[in-house]
């Protein structure tokens, strides 16, 4: 059996979940600090930031999941105050950091896009690192299966008309997995951009908001959890306006400064 407490510290239970987010906020901000250097800005702005930043993430994240699961939370509403249980919603973190860093910008007078590609690869790294927090709280993961890979699911997670079952796909590894490879890909395109093939300020943060949309949409087939509207699932809507926007974003911002 999974146990989501990683270990205890004078009867207080630190829980994995949490463990791996302040591991992601710690190692997002050094990254971050180091590629603002090495794009020629301040790093130091980068700690200046970190705390709007992870303020309005954490708001962002917790009001996402409660209104996309209003149902349960309506019928427990102290639990919407309890986030070391889980229950994140990564929409919410890219909603309420780019909200920080427009106030942020528009404060210290920066390039916002120049510093949206900049926290980028922290944060998509994060949340590869971030989505292991699901493993140790079994949950997030998706439908019956038998391929090697699978997943066991104790019987107290399994959702309602599952409890037969006891091998899930690992819907987190798949998008943690994917998640490193797009972190890799824009670390490429910073080095990139900085070896005499200049990519527009911008690029980078919308080829990361792009991809997420499309790869998180094709995971979210797979999940057994998913919430539905009109039997249309949640995250799938919200995926769909992200894609609209940053197709747009990429033809008024990158393709429009080409011409």
């Amino acid at each position: 059996m999974v146990d989501p407490i990683a270990f205890n510290i004078g009867g207080i239970a630190i829980r994995w979940y949490g463990l791996l987010i302040s591991i992601s906020i710690i190692l997002g901000i050094f990254i971050a600090y180091r590629l603002a250097k090495y794009r020629g800005e301040n790093p130091e702005e980068v700690l200046n930031f970190a705390p709007l930043g992870l303020l309005l993430s954490l708001v962002g994240t917790r009001l996402v999941h409660v209104l996309v699961n209003w149902g349960h939370f309506v019928r427990h509403p102290l639990e919407i105050i309890a986030i070391w249980r889980g229950g994140f919603a990564i929409h919410g973190v890219i909603l309420g950091g780019v909200a920080a860093l427009v106030i942020y910008a528009y404060v210290r007078k920066l390039n916002f896009w120049r510093w949206a590609d900049i926290l980028s690869p922290p944060l998509v790294l994060g949340q590869a690192i971030g989505r292991w927090g699901n493993f140790f709280n079994q949950e997030a993961f998706g439908y019956p299966t038998d391929l090697p890979w699978k997943i066991f699911i104790d019987p107290a997670h399994r959702p309602p008309g599952y409890e037969e079952f006891s091998y899930f796909h690992p819907t987190f590894l798949y998008e943690s997995i994917l998640n490193f490879v797009l972190f890799l890909v824009l670390i490429y395109l910073h080095r990139l951009s900085q070896r005499g093939k200049r990519l527009r300020d911008g690029t980078i943060f919308i080829v990361y908001g792009l991809s997420y949309a499309v790869y998180r949409t094709v995971i979210e087939f797979l999940r057994v959890d998913s919430v539905f509207v009109q039997g249309i699932r949640v995250v799938h809507l919200i995926n769909l306006v992200g894609i609209v926007i940053f197709v747009a974003l990429y033809l008024l911002v990158v393709a429009r400064k080409r011409a």
